[in-house]
Order: structure tokens, then sequence, then C-alpha cells
């Protein structure tokens, strides 16, 4: 079966899907800690096990990819306009 003809899993079901099974961390679980707060592959191990196990942490490329697909985007911040009144007395600024 093609990859791209699969429909994607009910959420209740991948909620039940096993990542990592040297631990048997369920998909929900690790979902809830990046959902709480969990944005790096090591904050997610100390809340869950995953990536932990005597394997050597063959459960690691799907943690990442559900970090990229689940945490919080934090926005990039722009740099701040420069205040023109704050330079307006600047020798380069005033004007004779």
């Amino acid at each position: 079966m093609d990859d791209d003809s699969r429909q994607p899993l009910h959420p209740v079901i991948q909620g039940l899907k096993t990542v990592c099974r040297c631990n048997n961390i369920k998909y929900r679980t690790i979902e809830r800690a990046i959902r709480e707060g969990a944005t790096t592959l090591h904050q997610v191990a100390t809340r869950t096990t995953a990536t932990t196990g005597h394997c050597g942490g063959s459960c690691t490329p799907d943690v990442q990819e559900m970090i990229a697909d689940l945490a919080p985007k934090r926005p990039v911040a722009a740099p701040p306009a420069p205040n023109k009144s704050e330079n307006a007395d600047a020798w380069w600024l005033r004007k004779k």
C-alpha cells in the first residue's frame, strides 16, 4: 500500500499507537508532554522516558517529528523600530 493513499488515523487510534516500544510509551503520552511545554527531545525524554530504552532510541525520529508538528510555534520577534525622537538631538541629525 502506498503511503500517499493511506487515510490519516483517527485521533483516538493515533493516541493509542505505541511510539516507544522499549518503554511502552503511547503517542498520547508524548503528545500531552509536548502540549504541556516539552519542546526539546531531552524534555520529552525526561517527562515520558521515550527515547531512553535499551534499543538506543530508535523512536527518536518519530518523537522529533511529533515535536515539530505539535510544539507551539513561537513567532520570531521583529526588531524594535527605531525611536525617531530619541535621535532628534543627535549631532549627526542637527540642522544648522
